[in-house]
């Protein structure tokens, strides 16, 4: 089995299982609750690529407490698709999946971590981790098909700017539509 964690993890462990504390920030502010769905999405490749989805799928395969799916996108992405209660579980599985990706040289592979939450007067968005710049931003659609709610998005990024490692530059809050979950 390739899947392994490496003693020299070239992740920022702390930037993504920051996210751990600072959803109970959100639940407080926001009144925003975890769904319970995750997602790691890696561009498709070529080689050991596929020996390396193989073995992530075992892996999660064996995990009794994250069920997940995998789905194919149109332009060539592959999403682990993970549910759990716990969003401490789903932060530790889409880290280990993302390190077994990068240590086999596929980091540039890597889109993005996707973790969804519904605020209770808001309704759905998004926090996206950047595995490339271990940044988090706010992915907030609107109601009115592929629009941004950026009022939200901003209300979001200074809810959380002391408590997670948030993309300072905007114009890199890429917005990622028709996410399978």
């Amino acid at each position: 089995m390739i899947f392994r964690r490496s003693r020299g993890s070239s992740s920022n462990n702390t930037s993504l299982f920051a996210l751990t504390q600072a959803y109970i920030t959100l639940d407080v502010r926001l009144n925003a609750r975890f769904t319970g769905n995750a997602a790691i999405c890696v561009k498709e490749a070529t080689g050991v690529f596929n020996s390396i989805v193989e073995d992530v799928k075992a892996f999660l395969d064996a995990s009794s407490d994250i069920s997940y799916r995998v789905e194919n996108d149109r332009y060539g992405y592959i999403w682990f698709i993970l549910s759990t209660d716990m969003i401490e579980g789903v932060v530790a599985a889409v880290d280990a999946i993302a390190d077994t990706f990068t240590e086999y040289g596929f980091k540039e592979q890597i889109l993005a971590s996707i973790f969804p939450f519904n605020a209770e007067k808001r309704g759905r968005f998004y926090l996206i981790y950047n595995h490339r710049s271990n940044r988090f931003y706010p992915f907030a659609p609107s109601s009115r098909g592929r629009e941004r709610d950026v009022e939200f998005e901003m209300l979001i990024y200074s809810i959380l700017k002391d408590e997670l490692v948030l993309e300072k530059d905007k114009a890199r809050w890429y917005p990622i539509w028709d996410i399978p979950f």
